[in-house]
């Protein structure tokens, strides 16, 4: 996977991700909303289903968009290390 920063501002964010499906994108933009901090904006756009990557877009009211995109990665890394901790349980 590969991201490149198409956009950023002072309290805007825009990602774009190379070869990434829904999910992932998805995921980030549910956990930036879920943050707790004040967000003005968490979306994510596709233009051709084919031939255009997924950007995401990320606008705070106050904060580090920056911060808020980490902050959403770590949590689902988090997440994904419980998941597979209980699944090599069984």
């Amino acid at each position: 996977m590969s991201i490149k920063i198409r956009g950023k501002g002072k309290n805007k964010l825009n990602l774009e991700f190379e070869e990434e499906g829904f999910s992932l994108v998805n995921l980030l933009r549910q956990n930036i909303w879920d943050s707790g901090t004040e967000i003005g904006k968490a979306e994510y756009r596709k233009g051709h289903t084919y031939l255009d990557n997924i950007s995401l877009l990320v606008e705070t009211k106050e904060g580090n968009p920056v911060e808020e995109v980490v902050k959403a990665a770590e949590k689902i890394k988090t997440e994904a290390e419980e998941i597979k901790k209980q699944i090599g349980e069984f």
